[in-house]
């Protein structure tokens, strides 16, 4: 299950999400790592890189692109807990959307990416329902 950002498979980011890393244990943070891949196209660089991300940074950011969709105007941003991935997406007021992002390809150290795309709220408004489909698969487990 994925969710992306991007007009077009050469200007694009997905984060496809494979499940939780472990089967519940009854403490909330080991509960509540997904294990994810990065996949980044933008402009002359392509790449990929394996993460974790905790449940709850998926719900906190759909928090704030709810917003931004309906008024097009302000920022939401994500990132994880590890640093291995950040995205700020800004919005113009007229429907044109600005996403700033950096990938790394290990926890703390590493190579990093950043890049910027940009499109249109229209492709915001999928990127929203495939995130919303990701947070309905992969809830936040209770402790």
């Amino acid at each position: 299950m994925k969710f992306s950002f991007g007009h077009s498979e050469q200007e694009r980011i997905e984060v496809e999400v494979y499940g939780y890393e472990r089967a519940p244990v009854g403490e909330y943070f080991d509960d509540n790592w997904l294990g994810i891949e990065i996949r980044v196209q933008a402009g002359g660089f392509r790449g990929k890189a394996a993460a974790a991300i905790i449940t709850v940074d998926l719900t906190k950011f759909l928090a704030q692109l709810q917003p931004l969709y309906q008024t097009l105007n302000g920022t939401a941003v994500f990132t994880t807990m590890e640093e291995q991935l950040s995205l700020r997406l800004v919005g113009d007021g007229k429907g044109h959307i600005e996403l700033r992002g950096e990938v790394s390809d290990q926890p703390g150290i590493g190579n990093r990416l950043h890049f910027k795309l940009q499109f249109d709220q229209s492709q915001l408004g999928v990127s929203i329902r495939e995130l919303e489909q990701v947070a309905l698969q992969f809830p936040e487990r209770e402790t």
